[in-house]
């Protein structure tokens, strides 16, 4: 099992300096980065990295390129308007020779080969999940010939697939890898699959006992491949490994929501009282206050919001589940350390009360 936690000597930030920012098509950037600082960051690949600007924004990216161990990175980062990484990509300031802090790694999507003998692995992308998968491929795919590997990646038009010409070449040179495009809406004539990842998956590999699935992309596809390679394929459910893109920022809360409170004690500072809508979790609210940002999107992957839990409160929580579980033993948390964002306030947590680091 690949070890979750970042090492010690990886988990601080990381000073980096902007190579070279390249479009590879009209909404996604390639930034390349170099390390002028500290011992090399190194990752396995298929992990992500969090990038923090000058202003604090921070972002959860995973690299697009085997790691050479030589402190340079290559992500590939789609913009959207209004964004606040995707306005100072745009602007004058995100030029070669910036400066930008960068943690890591996190995270345990990382490649994980059949067991039964012969099985396929299954790679399943939407949009720039690509990039994870194209690392794994760029270290593994050589030594993969025990195993058939499939890849699917979708979009919604062929600019979306702005790498396919880099992996038609490389099912050419390797017989045991097959590359499948599949456009959702294509705009131009396509003879290619339509529709999406995980069915033309299904359609294709209608049998996956045994089989592993590697899936990153957006959180709507990830769920439907899951629910749908299980129930259909024969996929077992502990071989489904993802690493879906969420939404990273708090929702905007308004006081006429806020009919929930939660106590904060703070290092060095005042305790504090904060207002929480119901079902929002306890990351959300602490980060609507400035207080806490995560790195992974609540995947429950890097362990950064950790908190400490009032023990007059600790029974009732629910229980961590397997993940959240599997993470805390790996930072070796005591039993009234949690992750904020597997917690869900509601009626019955009105008033918890917990502890920043």
């Amino acid at each position: 099992m690949p070890r979750t936690a970042p090492p010690p000597d990886q988990a601080r930030l990381q000073p980096f300096r902007l190579e070279a920012l390249t479009p590879l098509n009209h909404e996604v950037l390639r930034l390349e980065l170099s390390q002028i600082a500290g011992p090399p960051l190194t990752y396995r690949e298929g992990q992500f990295v969090t990038v923090r600007l000058p202003d604090g924004t921070a972002r959860s990216y995973s690299p697009a390129a085997a790691c050479q161990g030589d402190g340079r990175l290559e992500l590939h980062i789609r913009t959207l308007p209004g964004g606040r990484f995707s306005t100072w990509l745009r602007s004058d300031a995100a030029c070669p020779g910036a400066l930008l802090d960068i943690g890591g790694p996190y995270g345990d999507c990382v490649w994980t080969p059949p067991d039964t003998a012969g099985a396929p692995l299954l790679l399943l992308a939407t949009g720039t999940g690509i990039a994870p998968i194209r690392a794994m491929l760029a270290r593994h795919l050589g030594g993969a010939g025990g195993h058939p590997v499939h890849l699917y990646w979708g979009g919604l038009d062929q600019p979306d697939l702005y790498l396919g010409e880099e992996f038609a070449a490389l099912a050419i040179r390797h017989a045991h890898f097959r590359f499948t495009p599949v456009l959702a809406a294509p705009a131009e004539p396509w003879r290619g699959r339509r529709g999406y990842v995980q069915a033309a998956a299904a359609d294709d590999l209608p049998r996956l006992d045994g089989a592993r699935v590697i899936a990153c992309g957006s959180s709507a596809m990830v769920d439907a491949a899951r629910m749908l390679l299980v129930a259909a394929c024969g996929l077992a459910p502990d071989a489904f490994h993802a690493d879906a893109f969420v939404a990273q920022a708090a929702a905007p809360m308004s006081s006429s929501d806020a009919s929930l409170s939660l106590e904060v004690a703070l290092p060095q500072a005042p305790a504090r009282r904060l207002a929480a809508p119901p079902g929002s979790t306890v990351l959300n609210t602490l980060a609507a206050a400035g207080l806490l940002q995560g790195v992974c999107g609540g995947q429950a992957a890097c362990g950064t919001c950790r908190i400490g839990i009032d023990p007059a409160w600790r029974a009732a929580l629910p229980p961590a589940g397997r993940k959240e579980a599997r993470l805390l033993a790996a930072l070796e948390s005591g039993p009234d350390q949690r992750l904020a964002c597997q917690i869900c306030l509601e009626a019955p947590l009105d008033g918890l009360r917990i502890e920043l680091p």
